[in-house]
């Protein structure tokens, strides 16, 4: 019996990583937040050496000594670990974000990162939620679903979630970052964000989380995939 891989790709704030747990939950598989990655290795780097110019123009010799674990336990929160230093809060910011946005655009980097996400691969199954996951890293997933949003919608979700942590924002400027790095995700060179060919597109503006993993749900189990 192989593996049941299922994908949830999409921009920021479109909701992927709460439905990607619930249903990692549901079906009682593992669950990866690609995301997190990215954050992680770009804070680390930044952490080491703040001229991120410098950095990728070296990268090879940066990241030769970082590792990075995430772990996830059903019924807990996912935490992230880089050189056994737990980084889970800390990257939650925009600051964090915008470095990964540049982390994102580098081959090497995101082949270090490709090589970690597949070793998640195990039984019974496993969801991830990301940018590539469907289009590049688990081109084999047996479903991928991308979430789509309006961007004033997923702003506010930002939002909420930076109060809910005690940090102020600013909804016009969250609205301008969230454009920016929509950009850079849809025009890299290197995986751009889009939707897999084989993608079923969600667009979740108008509904709450519990109606989209409803949806995804009933799509799962009328192409019995989790069987």
């Amino acid at each position: 019996m192989n593996p049941k891989i299922i994908t949830l790709d999409g921009p920021s704030g479109v909701g992927k990583g709460t439905i990607a747990i619930m249903i990692a939950e549901y079906f009682d598989y593992k669950y990866l937040d690609s995301g997190s990655l990215y954050r992680s290795l770009a804070l680390a780097l930044f952490e080491k050496n703040n001229n991120f110019e410098e950095v990728l123009n070296n990268l090879d010799h940066w990241i030769s000594d970082i590792s990075i674990e995430f772990h996830y336990k059903k019924g807990e929160k996912a935490r992230i670990f880089v050189n056994d230093k737990d980084y889970t809060e800390k990257i939650r910011t925009e600051k964090v974000a915008i470095l990964a946005s540049k982390i994102a655009v580098d081959k090497r980097a995101r082949d270090m990162l490709e090589k970690y996400q597949r070793s998640y691969i195990e039984e019974p199954g496993l969801v991830v939620d990301g940018r590539d996951m469907g289009t590049k890293v688990f081109l084999e997933a047996n479903i991928k679903f991308f979430l789509t949003a309006t961007v004033e919608k997923r702003a506010e979700r930002r939002l909420n979630q930076l109060k809910d942590q005690g940090i102020s924002a600013n909804l016009p400027n969250l609205k301008q970052e969230l454009l920016l790095r929509d950009k850079a995700d849809t025009e890299r060179l290197i995986s751009p964000l889009m939707p897999a060919k084989d993608a079923i597109i969600i667009d979740t503006s108008d509904i709450s989380a519990s109606e989209v993993f409803d949806k995804i749900i009933n799509i799962i189990k009328r192409n019995k995939i989790y069987e």
